[in-house]
């Protein structure tokens, strides 16, 4: 788990690690707007994760609501 509401010394680039090293088929990925890191972070980690061929879907889309 990545405490992304916590500034972190690593920056924009711990934010993008810690959620990179995390992916997998199924994660669930949670980040919290308050963190700057996390704001600077989301392109990459978007472009990054769609590149690695995985897909976004809503928590709906998984339970079929």
């Amino acid at each position: 788990a990545y405490v992304d509401w916590v500034p972190m010394p690593g920056g924009p680039d711990e934010a993008y690690s810690s959620v990179m090293n995390n992916i997998h088929n199924g994660a669930l990925i949670l980040m919290h707007a308050v963190s700057q890191d996390n704001t600077e972070a989301l392109d990459r980690i978007l472009k990054d994760i769609k590149g690695q061929g995985y897909v976004f879907k809503t928590l709906d889309d998984l339970t079929g609501n």
